[in-house]
């Protein structure tokens, strides 16, 4: 599965999208501005704390990892199973998305099939997704001011149908000796919006830069009618001056 759509913490204005408009400077000058007060998402009104995090500038990763049935290489043996065997794929944002050469020889090396087996030893009828940022040189503009290398660092993970605490997700980082998305801490709507609005410096780049922004979720996790958690952002570089 993609991961969720992130959406900001209010509408904006005036998304045009038709031909003669979606172009047109008229339509488009503003498009960004929040219209405060107007959530994206009518359940954000009923959140009163959120556990929040640095968004990482990068590229959407996931790391599948399951464990798919041998089977005998003999035609009379075909369908007999002979145990299971590790799997690991990565993928990124969408199933079709490039992904660059680097990034991907550090996934391989960093999520090995015995890593893998050795951290989720018991997900014979679970797929396991861990969902990060690929980050680093070339990976964005700045990316080189996060590390002097690519890296992986990691913000959700979902077993089967259940997407984990953030704190079992730390955990895991931990166990899988990889960065994890930096905690700001607990905060009201009012506090991350101060927080935001006074340009905070990253918390994980090596060189000081201005952080991407911040992503923020109810604690514990609340999940939507549809089974996906609740979840919002907001980018550093998307509030004017009169909000």
């Amino acid at each position: 599965m993609e991961y969720p759509k992130i959406h900001s913490l209010w509408k904006r204005q005036g998304w045009f999208l038709e031909d003669g408009k979606k172009n047109h400077p008229d339509y488009q000058n503003g498009r960004q501005s929040f219209i405060v007060g107007d959530y994206a998402c009518p359940e954000f009104a009923a959140i009163k704390q959120w556990l929040v995090q640095e968004k990482i500038d990068g590229t959407n990763i996931r790391v599948i990892y399951n464990q798919i049935p041998r089977i005998s290489d003999h035609w009379h043996d075909q369908v007999k199973k002979l145990g299971y065997i590790p799997n690991v794929e990565f993928m990124g944002r969408t199933d079709n998305s490039d992904m660059p050469r680097k990034l991907l020889n550090h996934l391989k090396d960093t999520f090995t099939t015995d890593k893998m087996a050795e951290v989720f030893p018991d997900t014979t009828t679970a797929s396991v997704i861990l969902f990060g940022e690929g980050y680093g040189p070339t990976i964005q503009k700045g990316g080189g001011n996060y590390r002097k290398d690519v890296g992986f660092i990691l913000f959700d993970v979902k077993i089967g149908e259940w997407w984990l605490q953030q704190s079992a997700v730390k955990e895991i980082a931990a166990k899988l000796n990889v960065p994890y998305a930096p905690t700001i801490g607990i905060m009201t709507e009012d506090e991350i919006v101060a927080y935001v609005k006074s340009k905070p410096l990253s918390l994980c780049s090596i060189t000081p830069q201005v952080m991407e922004g911040i992503i923020a979720r109810p604690d514990p996790l609340v999940l939507f009618r549809d089974g996906k958690p609740v979840m919002m952002k907001l980018k550093c570089r998307e509030f004017k001056e009169q909000i």
